[in-house]
């Protein structure tokens, strides 16, 4: 379904020209890593929050008619930015898209909320399915774009209806059949299509149930996973019948350090930063873990963390080997 949402036949070539078409923060040359979980990367060209879906049509749509780059950042975790930074825009929703209502069984989230909001509201209304919300950093959004998840629990199954803005502005609904997911990834990812709203529908169950399970995922992550350090989340997927950070720790890898990015010596796989790394000084350590692991193993370990700005592909092509460059 298409809503006549009003946008701009214009083409966006100077970023100051931003300030003007949309009513949000518009940031140049600013820094990204403020915004990362990993706290780093190099300045965007622009950073943008759009004030209402208008906004982001709008801005959408001019940048596409002018060819200029931009990339979505949720809640900054699970990526690594460039040190380079990045000669486009990167938008991210603020606070207006912020957002929840329950509807029966079904919970309506605004794509910038928190997980740990859309897991306390869903909680105190008695539906359960995303108890492995507990404890994971970042937003709706994000997580739907990149199907979140811990275990064999997925958001991926849960998800019912995906609202969109589409590169040419305009604002799109999806029904759960048009929304495709896998392990760690989604049908959304590099489309340029930016999520706005998500209905998920949930079960109900009693409290009790729901508070056990959160418990038990709160515990797990609290004692196997680093809490203080900066780091994304999981480096590595998760090989079939196998777990990256056992194999890691198998090559003797925990507390391999290169600059000041480190494996962590809590779980293996988690490279943190101590407050001196650079994004190319952890992409050494996930090379070094790569390289040890396919020698033991001849297993070839996936990245599960996306690098974003503009990197020298060739450069880290070996690393992120599952993945194709995109502009």
């Amino acid at each position: 379904m298409t809503t006549g949402t009003a946008v701009q036949e214009r083409r966006c070539v100077d970023f100051s020209e931003l300030k003007n078409l949309i009513h949000g923060k518009v940031l140049l040359n600013q820094s990204v890593a403020p915004y990362t979980t990993y706290h780093l990367g190099g300045e965007a060209a622009a950073l943008v929050e759009p004030q209402s879906v208008e906004d982001l049509a709008s801005m959408l749509r001019c940048l596409t008619q002018g060819q200029v780059p931009y990339l979505m950042l949720g809640g900054g975790s699970n990526v690594l930015f460039a040190d380079e930074g990045y000669q486009g825009v990167v938008i991210r929703l603020g606070r207006t898209f912020q957002g929840i209502e329950v509807e029966g069984d079904r919970v309506r989230v605004k794509a910038g909320t928190k997980l740990v909001t859309v897991l306390s509201k869903s909680r105190e209304a008695n539906l359960g399915g995303v108890e492995f919300f507990a404890g994971i950093p970042g937003t709706i959004g994000g997580a739907v774009v990149g199907n979140a998840g811990a275990k064999k629990a997925w958001i991926g199954p849960t998800v019912e209806e995906l609202t969109i803005v589409t590169p040419r502005g305009e604002v799109k609904r999806l029904k759960k059949s048009e929304y495709e997911y896998a392990y760690r990834t989604s049908s959304l990812k590099f489309t340029g299509n930016v999520l706005v709203e998500v209905v998920l529908k949930l079960k109900k169950e009693p409290k009790s149930d729901i508070e056990k399970k959160v418990k038990e995922y709160f515990k797990v992550r609290r004692g196997k996973q680093p809490r203080v350090e900066k780091n994304a989340g999981s480096v590595f997927k998760n090989p079939e019948g196998n777990f990256a950070g056992r194999l890691t720790q198998s090559v003797g890898l925990k507390g391999f350090k290169v600059g000041g990015a480190q494996v962590s010596d809590i779980h293996a796989n988690f490279i943190i930063n101590d407050g001196t790394a650079t994004a190319h000084d952890v992409a050494a350590v996930m090379r070094e873990i790569q390289k040890r692991v396919y020698s033991e193993y001849q297993i070839k370990l996936e990245p599960e963390i996306l690098p974003l700005g503009d990197w020298n592909w060739d450069e880290i092509k070996d690393v992120w080997w599952n993945f194709t460059k995109r502009s």
